[in-house]
């Protein structure tokens, strides 16, 4: 293949790449000259790029009001990733249970929304049971997301929590966050009665966090061996599987 068709495949791939990426910050979906604006592409370049998306199933119309979104095929690719993660994550989940005595829990972020991928619900008389799957509660409200959030881009935060803040709210929140980026709490007691540890994990498989949620009366006492269970287990399963490099905040 002459170098020029290697150049310009690979330039297509980065272009496609970065309207997946838009996409993914915007889930009720965008218009193609909104898209083509936010990555400085011509319309035209746009479209053929998303008609190749849709074809692939990487994209789809958002609906009745227009534009486009994230397409099936990627949420499939994305369930098969996070299987892999889940199946890697669980003994190390088992071990940080029996050794704490907390129930403890493998999160993600998936568009604005936190997810329990798997749990680990500790055998003693009081104990937290909480439900897998999408987390009802602001992701920016509970510590396995802070944990997460804490690891983004700013401009990315920006974009999550711009629809629910003011500026003057965001840019404090983007400062708490940055002096928690290595252990969170909860940032508010919602379910009463209970409290959340979390640190981020940092794989090549994708960023999650590692949390533990326990009965607010131990939480006290308990916080910091908890995250220091927290952060040993995290660094074993970095080591063991890979570690990502950190985002830049910016």
């Amino acid at each position: 293949m002459p170098d020029s068709e290697k150049t310009g495949g690979i330039q297509v791939i980065a272009r496609a790449a970065a309207i997946l990426r838009l996409m993914g910050d915007h889930p009720q979906g965008l218009s193609l000259s909104a898209v083509a604006a936010e990555v400085d592409l011509a319309r035209s370049t746009v479209q053929r790029i998303i008609h190749a998306l849709e074809v692939e199933g990487l994209a789809e119309p958002a609906g009745p009001q227009g534009g486009f979104r994230l397409g099936p095929s990627l949420s499939q690719l994305v369930y098969r990733r996070q299987m892999d993660i889940v199946g890697e994550v669980r003994p190390h989940l088992e071990a940080l249970c029996a050794d704490l005595g907390e129930s403890v829990s493998l999160c993600g972020v998936s568009g604005d929304k936190l997810n329990t991928m798997d749990r680990v619900i500790a055998e003693q008389p009081l104990r937290v049971v909480f439900p897998l799957g999408t987390i009802p509660h602001p992701v920016w409200a509970l510590a396995p997301g802070r944990a997460i959030l804490a690891e983004w881009p700013a401009a990315r935060v920006r974009a999550l929590l711009a629809p629910q803040m003011s500026a003057t709210e965001v840019e404090a929140e983007l400062s708490s966050l940055a002096a928690q980026r290595d252990a969170t709490l909860d940032k508010y007691q919602i379910n009463e009665g209970l409290e959340a540890f979390a640190v981020p994990l940092r794989t090549h498989m994708g960023l999650y966090s590692l949390a533990a949620i326990l009965p607010a009366c131990r939480a006290e006492t308990r916080g910091p061996q908890i995250h220091e269970a927290l952060r040993r287990r995290r660094d074993e399963i970095e080591a063991s599987i890979g570690v990502a490099p950190a985002e830049g905040r910016g």
